[in-house]
Formats: C-alpha cells, structure tokens, sequence
C-alpha cells in the first residue's frame, strides 16, 4: 500500500470527494436503483452538499488517498441516546477500483480508533437494501442488523434502508 495517507477532508477537497463519491454510488447502487436513476442525480448539488459540511467546523471526514487522489472517505458524527455516546456513519465510500484490496478496512480501523477516543461505545449506520458489497463489507467488520428499517424517498423511489450496528 504504497502511496497510502489517511487525513482529515479539507474544504478543498469537496470536488474529489463529490467524484469520488458518486463513482462508487454508481458501482455500488447500480443495481439496487438502477444506474439511469443514480445519473439523474445533480452533480452541482452533490458538490454543493460537501461544500457546506466542509464548511463547518466540524465533524470533518477521514480522507483515503493514493498518492495524493481522493479514493475513500468516511464521515461520522457523535451521537447521544438514553445516556450513551455512539458513533453514527453518515457516509462511507470507496472508489471501485479499489475494492476489495484492503483500503476501505484501513479506512473503517483508522476511523474506529477515532471513535473510541471521543468516548463512543458503538456504531450505528444505515446500509441501502440490496448493497451487497457493503453489507458483505460491514458484516466482516460485526456489524449486525439491529431490526431498524426506514424507507426514504430518492428521486420519486422508495428506498429500504436497514439499520446496522457494533460495539466499538
């Protein structure tokens, strides 16, 4: 893994991460919501999004990078329920060309030990019905399906999503 740093996002790299990003919802939702749909999607308000949560002081995203390229981030907040402090994925992409080589499990460890430190106990995420190569990926990390399901609506389409959590 020669090449490899992890850093923190800079508000600079909002365009990196926006390609980034959609590079691997197109991999990885193809199929789930069709590849048409994931197209539809506009880019300039994707681009828009991480602009305005780079723009805040914080949490910032866990960047991967490949000599010096964008080709994962993970972004997380901390979150308070019934007195406990956990940690909740709000987004976690790598680029495909890079699955499967290690880099999104350097990534996922890097980030838990961040999570640790602010006082987390454990981790919850949302996993898009169908996102087998994300599901096969956190259920290797032990996450579990907690029983929580939610539909939301993405350009005129349900969207099952299920619940996954762990201890950190």
């Amino acid at each position: 893994m020669q090449g490899i740093s992890l850093r923190m996002a800079r508000s600079d790299d909002a365009a990196a991460m926006t390609v980034m990003q959609r590079a691997s919802w197109l991999a990885a939702y193809g199929q789930v919501l069709g590849a048409d749909l994931l197209e539809q999607l506009d880019v300039t308000a994707h681009l828009q999004i991480w602009q305005s949560r780079l723009a805040e002081p914080s949490p910032r995203p866990m960047l991967l990078c490949l000599d010096e390229v964008v080709i994962g981030l993970l972004y997380w907040q901390p979150q308070q329920e019934a007195g406990q402090s956990h940690a909740l994925i709000r987004a976690f992409y790598l680029h495909p060309d890079h699955w499967r080589q290690g880099y999104g499990k350097r990534l996922w460890q890097a980030v838990a030990m961040q999570m640790r430190r602010a006082g987390c106990h454990s981790v919850k995420l949302w996993l898009l019905d169908g996102n087998h190569i994300g599901e096969g990926f956190y259920l290797r990390r032990g996450f579990v399906f907690d029983g929580e399901e939610r539909t939301l609506i993405s350009l005129g389409q349900p969207c099952l999503q299920r619940q996954m959590s762990r201890l950190l």
